[in-house]
């Protein structure tokens, strides 16, 4: 125990309190959902649209890679919980394996200030694939296009601030009961969508789509725009999802992750799992997620390419990121993204329909909202209670929502989402998104591969698999082939000559924003450091200590 220097002799616990305070209002199939929702089917589909800057790859090979290389990090990060179910996630075993340090400055950057981008990603992407199509369907063209301006761009961020908001003040509880009916009503959607594409004919596709083209864009979509979409944006794109070669399939992976890379989401959430301790059960919630959004993703990409025909499919795409990048001038379509949601919905020749069946599918993003928040959340309140952050950050209510941590999200949230709208130049930054996070699962696994060593009685007393070859724990081996495998995306990464990921050492203002993000959080540990050492108490005394749940 510590006491504060200059004060009367009291007792110090390492801690903020005896108890977390947080709540295990979650069960093994909320785990499920919520990894489910964490690679949600629709940030594939919007990773598919980076795919045209790499036609030369195959997508479906892609996936498949991208999917067999991320079940390593399901193995990882099944054992971390399974030996340390703890809020925090990767901040708590990054400090208990390295340094408090180590553990702050990965977990906040990849946690905390990093999500802050992810907001108007979220929203982008919501109002791209359902919002624009139904209100272009009930005849508000101006209200569609105004979405796409600065202020329309700052409120769809704010409605997702407020949406993922209200998703984690409810508390776990309510939450999982939210997304368990998004999910169900979701599928439904899906569901009924796959069923159109089974039963529709290409030429039948076509024939719908040059009408519904004409009808909610005008004369400028020409009456045959399946054909002018493939004249205005097909050049170079495959006309097969497996065509390419085996490097440039390589090099869709880095996308592919975009999409893929997240079945772990909810680990600093596995302090209020039930069983968390079940290493099987973790695999079977984060390989469950996993293995279900890229089965479904595949066969989305098997019916859009029967019915829609898979050089449409990636002309479309490129025509809307050919106008976003300047190296399109126009599309038959005003620049819109043709979302492969609405495309589906306009086979069926009724307003009402296509209305219901959009929103219907919609509810695999809504439901996914929360994730925004709800994982950060606890990264800070973690760091709180391990007394990095100021005591009140590790606040809880009675229900368990540490409400301060949250503010912590919302409020630079809005700012970020400011810049986003208003300053043309910062959406480059959000290419950053996907990198930060990666280096924080990096960390992860190299504290997985040297635990049995550096953290030998966490290691003997857990119920992970103690099998060896050649000596060398199979989790540790599990763990290098998985840290291989984020070094080679970030290697891809950084190291990219021709700028393709958009966030390598070609991107100054990049590197220098991410530079900024790591030297924050270098700055707030050290400040850390020095007020506890003044009160008698030292961070790395507390990271060497386990909190209880």
């Amino acid at each position: 125990m510590a006491t504060n220097a200059g004060a009367p002799p009291q007792e110090q616990t390492l801690f903020v309190r005896k108890a977390s305070g947080l709540v295990k209002g979650w069960s093994t199939t909320d785990g499920f959902r919520y990894s489910f929702f964490s690679t949600n089917i629709f940030l594939g589909i919007w990773g598919f649209l980076y795919a045209v800057f790499i036609p030369g790859g195959s997508v479906f090979w892609a996936v498949v890679i991208t999917t067999l290389c991320v079940l390593l990090e399901v193995v990882v990060y099944a054992g971390l919980i399974s030996a340390m179910p703890r809020a925090g996630g990767d901040y708590v075993w990054q400090s208990r394996v390295f340094h408090s340090s180590v553990g702050f400055v990965l977990g906040s950057t990849g946690w905390w200030f990093i999500l802050w981008l992810w907001i108007p990603i979220y929203g982008a992407l919501c109002a791209n694939s359902f919002i624009k199509p139904v209100l272009r369907i009930v005849g508000a063209g101006g209200a569609a296009d105004w979405l796409s301006k600065p202020t329309g761009s700052f409120v769809v961020s704010l409605a997702t601030i407020a949406l993922a908001t209200y998703l984690v003040a409810i508390g776990m509880r309510g939450y999982a009961i939210f997304q368990k009916w998004a999910l169900w009503i979701g599928l439904v959607g899906i569901a009924i969508a796959a069923i159109i594409l089974l039963v529709t004919s290409k030429a039948s596709f076509i024939a719908a789509f040059n009408r519904e083209s004409l009808h909610l864009y005008g004369a400028g979509a020409t009456k045959n725009a399946y054909l002018a979409t493939l004249k205005n944006s097909g050049a170079g794109m495959p006309s097969s999802m497996f065509s390419g070669t085996a490097w440039q399939t390589l090099k869709l992976v880095p996308f592919m992750c975009f999409w893929l890379l997240w079945p772990n989401w909810g680990a600093t959430l596995y302090g209020e799992v039930r069983g968390a301790k079940d290493f099987r059960k973790n695999i079977y919630q984060m390989g469950g997620g996993l293995l279900s959004a890229a089965a479904i993703g595949i066969v989305f990409l098997f019916l859009v390419s029967k019915t829609m025909g898979y050089k449409f499919f990636m002309a479309s795409a490129n025509g809307y990121m050919g106008v976003l990048y300047g190296y399109v001038k126009a599309t038959p379509h005003a620049g819109d993204y043709l979302s492969p949601t609405a495309m589906i919905a306009w086979v069926v020749n009724n307003a009402a329909f296509q209305v219901i069946l959009i929103a219907l599918i919609s509810l695999l993003v809504f439901g996914w909202w929360g994730t925004v928040f709800l994982s950060s959340t606890r990264m800070i309140f973690a760091s709180a209670f391990d007394r990095i952050l100021p005591e009140g950050v590790a606040k809880v209510t009675s229900g368990g929502v540490p409400v301060v941590a949250l503010v912590l999200m919302v409020i630079p949230s809005i700012i970020v989402s400011a810049f986003y709208a208003y300053q043309p130049t910062f959406v480059r930054l959000t290419y950053d998104a996907t990198l930060v996070i990666a280096v924080m699962f990096l960390g992860s696994g190299l504290a997985f591969m040297i635990m049995p060593w550096r953290t030998k009685s966490i290691w003997d007393n857990s119920a992970l698999p103690k099998l060896k070859i050649l000596g060398l724990p199979i989790m540790t081996i599990a763990a290098a082939l998985y840290s291989a495998f984020m070094v080679f995306n970030l290697y891809l990464w950084i190291y990219d000559p021709t700028n393709t990921y958009g966030v390598g050492y070609k991107n100054g203002s990049s590197m220098v924003f991410m530079g900024i993000l790591y030297a924050a959080a270098i700055v707030i540990w050290i400040i850390a450091w020095a007020v506890r050492k003044r009160q008698g108490m030292a961070l790395e005394a507390v990271a060497k200590e386990i909190p209880v749940e």
